[in-house]
């Protein structure tokens, strides 16, 4: 049995809740939650599942303190970066392993030294295993491109890209306060308008590939671009307004060399903003070279929700990485260095005993 806290009960926080709880192998120790009316719940009735016996928790030392082989946490780091750093370190230091989702989780060092190595010495303090993951960033780019490039003789540019429309994602503070969408198209006040920012949530994912294949990164530039909304729009996040901004695509072009890789996420609030823009819903690899390549990958492939089922593969991304971060050696680890992990129902996927 092995003991799992679950950090952070947001929309792929709550879906990762729901897992733990109906796997025999996987025992709930402790729920940290940030909204007051969430704290001294049962786990169960948080998530809409049969009662856990554990209450969740706004204590974070009471948390940490908590006995556990693994932490799953789902922490808002694109909007508190330095707090969900000092999190994740004190939970490395007290001896937890921990599965974080995040961009900024992807490849720490990637965004300042400092963070890798506070990560390293946690994990060096605590004898504890570290892997930042996700779906995009954290598997498309970092997992997916690279047993792609297998096929190719040469490539001269490889591109990884995100389509998406977030009309039905609920979090205000991401679509509105980080992303800014519903704003207007010269407001600097979300955190995304800031371009050097924007692209730090790729430049791991970029990283992490090129890290991958072995490629030197040279130099690397990052971009974002907007499109307003003619008109009102209605979205589960809140209210966009007729001419503030209601599609967006940013990212990064990493220079490597004989090969540039580009990675971007584009998305809209719906679907006939900027038609200009690739419009294919999922997520694209692109090689140019010997062979030209192009894949796509649909989350959610029988009309549900892209948005929600992105989640669920996130947390399931997350979840079915516990046996490899449990077995490997202490230290940190990225997508192209921790042991390759498969699906949990599969016998080589299987959590082990403890």
């Amino acid at each position: 049995m092995t003991r799992v806290i679950q950090w952070a009960t947001g929309v792929t926080g709550m879906m990762s809740l729901r897992h733990v709880l109906s796997r025999p192998d996987l025992e709930l120790v402790a729920v940290r939650v940030y909204d007051p009316a969430k704290a001294g719940l049962d786990a169960g009735t948080l998530c809409g599942a049969p009662d856990a016996g554990v209450l969740t928790s706004a204590d974070r030392d009471a948390v940490i303190a908590t006995d556990a082989d693994v932490v799953l946490y789902m922490g808002k780091v694109e909007t508190d970066t330095p707090g969900c750093f000092a999190d994740v370190c004190d939970l490395l230091a007290s001896g937890k392993n921990v599965v974080a989702t995040g961009s900024r989780f992807i490849h720490p060092r990637s965004l300042h030294e400092s963070l890798d190595d506070g990560i390293e010495k946690a994990c060096r303090a605590g004898g504890s295993s570290f892997l930042g993951l996700g779906l995009y960033p954290g598997f498309v780019g970092e997992s997916l491109a690279p047993i792609l490039s297998r096929l190719t003789e040469r490539s001269s540019r490889i591109s990884v890209r995100e389509v998406l429309n977030y009309s039905t994602y609920a979090s205000h503070d991401l679509i509105f306060n980080a992303m800014g969408f519903g704003h207007a198209p010269d407001d600097t006040t979300p955190l995304l308008t800031n371009t050097d920012y924007a692209a730090s949530a790729w430049i791991g994912s970029a990283t992490v590939l090129a890290q991958a294949l072995g490629l030197e990164i040279r130099s690397v530039e990052g971009f974002r671009e907007v499109a307003t909304t003619p008109r009102a729009l209605t979205v589960a996040a809140g209210e966009i307004p007729a001419g503030t901004v209601g599609a967006m695509r940013f990212g990064v072009v990493v220079d490597c060399g004989e090969t540039t890789i580009a990675v971007e996420h584009l998305t809209r609030m719906a679907d006939d903003l900027a038609p200009d823009w690739p419009t294919d819903i999922g997520y694209a690899v692109t090689f140019e070279g010997r062979p030209n390549m192009s894949f796509h990958l649909v989350v959610g492939s029988h009309d549900e929700d892209h948005a929600e089922q992105g989640c669920l593969a996130t947390a399931m991304h997350a979840i079915n990485a516990i046996p490899a971060v449990i077995a490997a050696e202490p230290g940190l680890y990225d997508l192209s260095t921790i042991t390759p992990f498969v699906a949990h129902w599969t016998e080589r996927g299987a959590v082990p005993t403890t």
